[in-house]
């Protein structure tokens, strides 16, 4: 479970949206008119302040359902703002749903009173003479799944030239043909400018080709009662406001260790770098006293970068990884600790593998302090989830790329399409906090609870930044953060740091994410 729900976003699936429609319908008395009605005067405002000063004219392209709807309520609002539209669409009175049917017979009669809206057919040749400063894609909205059919792939292929000569396109709910789950787009989908998501986000706009092809997101309201929504949300994302909220500040009398004391577990003779950025990002998180146990090799680099780190040196097996004598020595520091790091840089030597698994006995459970588990900490479980099920009681985080996580599962083909569901079912398995790094990454509790991170960053494409996440998260463990809450904290902050360094000269190093100005 996430803190402060109420700061946090729902984000549904094509079928927990059609309930809440229906439901608000059915249990709460708002017709379907009523909402269509609402939606497409959003999109239109958002239409305007899309084409911006440009020559207002339009083609709405129309389905059959009541996402073309909504369509037909944009042409007729945008109509009666003094713009020319035209409208091609595929829905006529007799195969249309009702609420699409009843708008197309009111729009028919305007257009017999006006010479600047015009209604025709499905076929994009109609259009070879518009040349129209806004594209409105209303044909087929969400639960549609697979490649695009006539007349739907034309017009859509009509879009995509008018955009590429400097059309605006919008799209509504979602670009036609992407999958408003798993945001898989086949050859054609509409790329769109701006997508207005009636009621609430769909996992599709933030997943897979979603983002790439939905542009600039945003949320209307249209009426759905937000419990509804809430009830029916598959998964969440954070606010600014669940961000603040959630960060720890420190009281008055704060010393370091009442400020969270983070033991991080990380480094090698051959990943030095790793210890250096996960103990600097425990700090830069807040933890108020950060100790750092990596063999004997690794101590002078963690110093020279670190200061503050207080290094514990441990013994070295023969490829510059921890040696498993080093087990009682940490055990020691595990004790004294709030929250754990176990991973960053330590290599895939047999021996520290052996240690990392005897360690996780001491970590989570009823007695153990909460955990990070990342990179070659992740490896070294391989094959043992199950012992990491028995001792996580949801006070583990488990961070691995996909490619980690095909080593955990055993499934070297393990590319799951529903990204959502995959790691809800792995996190109830392993009972942990699995966050999948991605673009986005995706987090799941043991409980169900899912939530899709911040948008992608391309400056967050360079080595190193991983290993900031880790030592975020647990740095924010340290000062009592939940391990969900601290997950997705982690998350955002690293990609609104991402966000500030955009701009400046050069390219962002993982470094540049730890400092002041960067956050």
């Amino acid at each position: 479970m996430l803190s402060h729900p109420d700061l946090l976003s729902p984000v549904l699936r094509a079928d927990g949206m059609r309930e809440a429609d229906r439901r608000t319908m059915d249990e709460w008395g708002l017709p379907g008119r009523a909402l269509m009605e609402t939606a497409g005067r959003a999109c239109a405002d958002h239409a305007e302040r899309l084409a911006g000063d440009g020559p207002r004219e339009a083609v709405v392209l129309a389905g059959k359902g009541n996402n073309g709807g909504d369509g037909l309520v944009i042409a007729r609002v945008l109509h009666a703002r003094g713009w020319t539209v035209t409208v091609a669409t595929n829905a006529t009175a007799d195969d249309a749903t009702e609420d699409c049917a009843a708008n197309l017979a009111l729009l028919a009669r305007l257009a017999e009173a006006s010479d600047r809206l015009t209604i025709g057919g499905p076929d994009p040749a109609d259009l070879r003479r518009q040349r129209p400063a806004l594209v409105v894609d209303a044909l087929l909205g969400i639960g549609v799944e697979g490649a695009l059919r006539e007349p739907v792939a034309s017009l859509a292929a009509w879009a995509e030239a008018e955009r590429q000569r400097g059309a605006k396109v919008l799209a509504v709910d979602v670009p036609s043909g992407l999958n408003a789950d798993t945001g898989e787009a086949p050859d054609g989908t509409v790329h769109a400018d701006l997508t207005v998501a009636m009621g609430a986000l769909k996992a599709g706009l933030l997943l897979g080709d979603g983002p790439q092809r939905a542009g600039a997101v945003v949320t209307a309201e249209i009426g759905i009662p937000d419990g509804l929504l809430r009830e029916h949300a598959d998964a969440w994302t954070a606010s600014p406001e669940w961000l603040e909220a959630v960060l720890p500040q420190r009281a008055a009398d704060a010393h370091k260790y009442s400020a969270g004391r983070a033991l991080c577990i990380v480094g090698s003779r051959a990943f030095t770098g790793a210890a250096v950025l996960s103990t600097q990002a425990a700090y830069r998180a807040g933890a108020g006293a950060v100790v750092c146990c990596t063999p004997e090799s690794a101590r002078a680099t963690v110093d020279a970068h670190n200061p503050e780190v207080m290094v514990d040196a441990q013994p070295e097996a023969d490829g510059g990884g921890l040696a498993i004598t080093a087990y009682d020595g940490i055990r020691q520091r595990v004790e004294g600790t709030d929250a754990v790091l176990l991973g960053c840089g330590l290599g895939r030597e047999t021996e520290t593998q052996r240690l990392v698994r005897a360690l996780l006995r001491r970590l989570a459970g009823e007695n153990g302090p909460p955990a990070v588990i990342d990179a070659d900490g992740l490896s070294a479980l391989a094959g043992h989830t199950d012992a990491l099920a028995e001792r996580a009681s949801g006070r583990i985080v488990l961070t691995p790329h996909l490619g980690e996580l095909r080593r955990l599962t055993g499934d070297d083909d393990l590319d799951p399409r529903d990204r959502l569901a995959t790691v809800r079912d792995l996190a109830a398995d392993w009972r942990s906090v699995l966050v999948l790094k991605g673009m986005p990454s995706v987090l799941a509790t043991p409980d169900g609870t899912a939530a899709i991170g911040p948008p992608g960053h391309p400056a967050l494409a360079t080595a190193g930044t991983g290993d900031v996440l880790a030592g975020t998260t647990v740095g924010l463990m340290a000062q009592g953060l939940p391990p969900a809450d601290a997950a997705l904290a982690a998350l955002w902050l690293g990609y609104r740091a991402a966000v500030r360094y955009t701009g400046r000269p050069g390219s962002m190093v993982a470094s540049d994410l730890l400092q002041p100005t960067a956050r």
